[in-house]
C-alpha cells in the first residue's frame, strides 16, 4: 500500500491554466487601463491581443433568426488564407465572389459593461441578408399591423393638414368679412 490512498483526487484545487486566464481578462477592444496593469494575467492577456489582426472580423451568425451574431477578430493563420477579407467572414461560409465590405455597428456586454464598436466585416449577399435579417422581419411585421404603407400614411397626413390650412383660411376670410361689415355699420 501507498500513503495517501484514502485521499480523493477530486478534492485538489482546480488549476487555471492560460486559457482559463485569457477568458477570464479578454477585452474586445482593450483600454488604457488594461495597458497600464502590470499583473502577468493582463500581459498575457494583452500579448494574445496584439497577435490579432484587427482590420476586419470574423462572424459567427449560427444564431442570426434571434438578432444575435457573434464577432471576433481575426488570426493570423485566417489572415493568410483571405478569411474574413477575400473569403466571406462568416465562420460557416467560404464563398469567394460578390463580397461586400460593411461597416458593423457591434453592441455587447463584456465584463457586466454594455459596450459598442464600430467593426468591418466582409460578406457575401446570402450572409449580408443574415446580418440584417432581424430588422427586416421587424419592418415586415410593422407593414403587416399598418395595412397602410409608408406613403399612404404621408398622404393622408398631408391631405389632413391641407384641410386644417383651408378650414383656417376660410375662418380668416369670414374674419375679414366680418370686419368690413363693421367699418360699413
Amino acid at each position: 500500500q501507498f500513503y495517501g490512498h484514502e485521499k480523493n483526487v477530486d478534492n485538489s484545487l482546480p488549476i487555471k491554466t492560460d486559457k482559463d486566464t485569457l477568458r477570464e481578462g479578454y477585452r474586445f477592444i482593450l483600454s488604457e487601463e488594461d495597458d497600464m496593469d502590470s499583473t502577468w494575467e493582463k500581459r498575457l492577456v494583452k500579448r494574445y491581443y496584439d497577435k490579432l489582426f484587427k482590420e476586419y472580423c470574423i462572424a459567427d451568425m449560427t444564431e442570426f433568426k434571434k438578432g444575435k451574431i457573434g464577432l471576433r477578430w481575426r488570426t493570423e493563420k485566417e489572415v493568410i488564407s483571405g478569411k474574413g477579407q477575400f473569403i466571406c467572414g462568416n465562420r460557416c461560409c467560404d464563398e469567394k465572389h460578390g463580397l461586400g465590405s460593411y461597416e458593423v455597428n457591434f453592441s455587447y456586454v463584456e465584463a457586466g459593461e454594455q459596450k459598442q464598436a464600430l467593426v468591418k466585416l466582409v460578406a457575401c449577399k446570402r450572409c449580408a441578408e443574415k446580418l440584417a435579417y432581424k430588422r427586416l422581419k421587424e419592418k415586415e411585421k410593422e407593414k403587416e399591423e399598418n395595412p397602410y404603407g409608408e406613403k399612404e400614411i404621408e398622404l393622408k397626413d398631408r391631405d389632413k393638414r391641407k384641410r386644417e390650412h383651408e378650414e383656417s383660411d376660410d375662418t380668416s376670410e369670414d374674419e375679414a368679412r366680418k370686419d368690413r361689415r363693421k367699418k360699413k355699420g
